[in-house]
């Protein structure tokens, strides 16, 4: 059987059923490396980028199924392929063993050859392998180069520090990847910009050019090549050797209250306190206020963020957590201050933008009781009465307190508790073990804590003396590290 398009005359989605042989399926596919893509008018019809048939094995089975060249793969097994990476794809018509079952797109010669022109080139499943490479670009560093900062972007394998490079190193390799492997498609680069780029255009940047670099090293024949080994330093060397030297600074981007970011530049190995006061100086924040702040730590789906711990390295937990499903984010917070210590802060303009923040933040999640006070509040949430705000949102109970996840607790065996730490008193309110709140609520002097202590690893204990009576409380909870936190702010300032 001749396999052309012109044979097939009705050009509309069929289905064929393909029994392997001793040679395989007896075809070969092509397109383009990366997913996604801009939709494409093929018969009169718009899809995704398609994968291709791009040869038929005369005689083959395929051939005798009546697969055709320039056939336009839609489904493979069942599972829609449209705007699928030539990976993918390729996996899915492998895991098959003996029968393969797609879906084809006929097309005649003339759309086949507008559709190869618009693709500009293609990969083949003989010509290509591809492969998983923990490559990432998790940071990103400025230089001052004459008289201009300049963004280095931090290059990773395997969570090792290689190369720094500027956007146009990594143009560079684009185009001469491109002029070298004409047959390949690949994924798109970011365009350059004549003018100064705002930080989401920055971060925008920064992923595609990891997304990019990803692509390009998944595919077996162009990271092995000398343009990219070159790239990442690593010619002549075999891959478990690094480049030892990691770049001095990055930029970390840490979470404001009012959900905007700031990126400021720290060196790599800086500690948490680093990070506070070159967010206060950026903000223009005294340093006398730097203990009331830290930087909290949050990942995708905890329930409450977390204090970083003062022997942590901010790049070193973004770095770590880089290629991680959970993504870390990091935020600039107060921290459970005292009245006496807000009121001083109030005078700081920077400083008040941030309690004011915060303030606004916890009101309208509901984080303190507002009850009786919502019309100052309101009236107050404006920018020229910040300070009015803040010192109303004070005198609510709740105010400037932490309430934990529900937990278990020694003396509840059918149900959990939520402690709620604030500067006016201690809550324990029961709840069932999935969380729902209960009616029974019990509140705690700070004048009667005589001891607390953060017993073991996922235990928290406190003691309440009363007179002769002394009750000792342990709580279980991944969050007794925060837990005993708060309690040393709240008692020692």
């Amino acid at each position: 059987m001749s396999s052309t398009q012109d044979e097939f005359v009705p050009y509309k989605p069929h289905a064929v059923i393909i029994t392997k042989g001793p040679q395989g399926f007896g075809f070969n596919v092509r397109g383009q490396i990366d997913e996604g893509g801009q939709l494409r008018s093929i018969n009169g019809s718009l899809y995704a980028p398609l994968q291709h048939i791009s040869n038929v094995v005369e005689g083959g089975p395929a051939d005798e199924a009546g697969v055709l060249t320039g056939d336009r793969i839609l489904e493979v097994n069942g599972k829609n392929v449209e705007g699928e990476s030539h990976s993918s794809v390729i996996e899915l018509i492998k895991s098959n063993m003996d029968v393969l079952k797609m879906v084809l797109l006929s097309v005649p010669a003339k759309e086949n050859d507008r559709l190869d022109g618009e693709a500009v080139s293609y990969t083949s499943d003989e010509e290509l392998e591809h492969r998983s490479i923990e490559i990432s670009i998790p940071s990103v560093s400025q230089r001052e180069e004459s008289g201009k900062s300049v963004s280095y972007y931090n290059v990773y394998l395997d969570g090792a520090f290689l190369m720094s490079h500027r956007y146009n190193e990594f143009h560079r390799l684009h185009v001469d990847l491109k002029n070298k492997f004409p047959y390949i498609v690949f994924p798109r680069f970011p365009g350059k910009w004549p003018l100064k780029l705002s930080q989401a255009q920055l971060d925008k940047r920064h992923q595609e050019l990891e997304h990019w670099l990803k692509q390009v090293c998944s595919v077996t024949q162009l990271f092995d090549h000398f343009y990219v080994q070159d790239f990442l330093g690593l010619v002549g060397k075999k891959r478990e050797e690094r480049v030892d030297s990691a770049p001095d600074n990055a930029d970390i981007k840490v979470l404001l209250p009012n959900n905007t970011s700031l990126c400021v530049n720290i060196p790599t190995e800086a500690y948490v306190k680093e990070l506070i006061e070159a967010v206060c100086t950026k903000l223009n924040i005294s340093l006398d206020f730097v203990p009331h702040f830290t930087i909290f730590k949050r990942y995708d789906g905890d329930e409450l963020p977390v204090p970083c711990l003062p022997s942590e390295k901010p790049n070193n937990l973004l770095v770590n957590n880089h290629n991680e499903r959970n993504k870390l984010k990091l935020s600039f917070r107060k921290l459970l201050l005292s009245p006496d210590v807000e009121e001083g802060m109030l005078g700081d303009t920077a400083a008040l933008e941030i309690l004011y923040n915060q303030a606004v933040s916890d009101y309208t999640s509901g984080l303190f009781d507002s009850t009786g006070k919502e019309i100052e509040l309101n009236r107050t949430n404006h920018v020229t009465t910040q300070a009015d705000f803040v010192r109303v949102a004070q005198s609510c109970p709740g105010y400037n307190g932490v309430e934990f996840p529900h937990c278990a607790c020694d003396s509840r065996k059918d149900g959990h508790v939520i402690l709620c730490v604030s500067r006016d008193h201690i809550t324990i309110q029961a709840c069932s073990k999935s969380g729902e709140k209960q009616d029974q609520v019990k509140k705690f002097s700070w004048a009667h804590v005589t001891e607390y202590e953060e017993e073991e690893e996922g235990e928290f204990s406190f003691t309440i003396t009363k007179g002769t009576s002394v009750r000792k409380i342990v709580l279980t909870s991944q969050h007794a590290s925060y837990m005993n936190h708060c309690f040393q702010l709240v008692i020692n300032t």
